[in-house]
């Protein structure tokens, strides 16, 4: 496919700058974005004039019927072999590799068998490719996003008084699996005091009168997923509660204010934390701003303090400030920008 192609054009590219004309890609979700192959336990080697995709005999023939432009290397020993033997017949003087997905001792491994060659430690190279989406990955995350809202919709009128938190999250993957999708990740269901716990397990406890629900769920549909953070409120809800509420639907507003190309991503950090910090409650919010996401539920851009790079056209990630305060309760509100031309657009409204 076209998309495939600009994204091997980009990596090489990206491998030029760095006097690297060849990279082993062993992280399956990067794998899958540079081919579009669906299955599992396959490699790329990328060269300056070859790409090469290596799997088992489980999925040699889905390869060769699903992906274009790629010699299909069947392994048949081990990795070790087959690498070793591209390397050496591609003539390859070093090779990076993936220094965050692979360990310590396979990559002492993998340096030994295909020396003379050079193992060169790379780190976040396609990462950051993919933290730039065209368009059909626009569109994936967008189809994504809208099922999330349409099972969010559906849910909301399922929260009240005497239902459980385990049971609204059973619910949610029930309907994510009727539209399709399955859940990105484990669903965050938590009432009352259970707030205060940014990653509350969902439990057997029951939604009270007068309480605070909060729901962090997202979906995976075709290999991209969504994110929604949404409090809500039951019956008549403590004045602290509704303080710090409208605080950090303050701060995200300060914060996706900011979102336009060329800010440096720690300014909108900054925008929302430091509202929140000026309120006095600086102290109750701990975790970063928000994360890139798309084929990945966590991936960059982090949108955290430490990140001086730049906003460019493209970019997706959550905005989600929040004041956690322990054994009380707590708020978080979370919604998905995409970086647009000229400022951004709030996909999951």
């Amino acid at each position: 496919m076209l998309e495939h192609k600009e994204r091997l054009r980009k990596l090489r590219a990206e491998l030029k700058k760095r006097s690297l004309g060849s990279i082993l890609v062993t992280n399956e979700t990067n794998v899958r974005y540079l081919s579009g192959f669906r299955g599992g336990d396959s490699f790329i080697i990328i060269t300056p004039d070859s790409q090469f995709f290596l799997t088992d005999s489980r999925y040699t023939e889905e390869a060769g019927d699903s992906i274009g432009g790629f010699t299909i290397v069947e392994v048949t020993t081990s990795i070790y072999d087959s690498l070793s033997g591209i390397v050496k017949k591609s003539r390859i003087k070093k090779i990076g590799f993936e220094s965050m997905n692979i360990p310590y001792e396979v990559a002492g491994k993998l340096a030994g068998c295909i020396r003379p060659a050079k193992l060169v430690t790379t780190k976040n190279i396609i990462e950051n490719l993919r933290a730039v989406k065209d368009s059909k990955e626009i569109e994936a995350v967008k189809r994504s996003v809208n099922v999330t809202k349409r099972v969010l919709k559906n849910i909301a009128e399922r929260i009240r008084p005497g239902v459980s938190e385990r049971s609204i999250s059973d619910s949610i993957e029930c309907e994510f699996i009727r539209h399709g999708a399955r859940i990105a990740f484990e669903t965050i269901t938590a009432c009352g005091k259970n707030c205060s716990k940014p990653h509350a397990h969902a439990t057997k406890e029951r939604i009270a009168s007068n309480d605070v629900v909060m729901l962090d769920m997202g979906c995976r549909l075709d290999f991209y997923n969504s994110d929604i953070t949404r409090v809500f409120f039951i019956g008549k809800v403590k004045d602290k509660i509704k303080e710090i509420y409208n605080i950090v639907r303050s701060a995200q507003a300060a914060a996706i204010e900011k979102i336009r190309p060329g800010i440096k991503i720690s300014e909108i950090d900054f925008a929302g934390r430091g509202y929140i910090e000026r309120k006095g409650y600086g102290r109750f919010f701990g975790h970063s701003l928000g994360h890139g996401i798309g084929m990945d539920v966590h991936e960059e851009p982090s949108i955290s303090k430490r990140n001086n790079n730049l906003l460019r056209s493209g970019m997706i990630f959550t905005i989600e400030p929040a004041i956690y305060l322990p054994k009380f309760g707590g708020v978080r509100i979370e919604d998905m920008v995409l970086v647009t031309d000229k400022g951004c657009e709030i996909l999951t409204r």
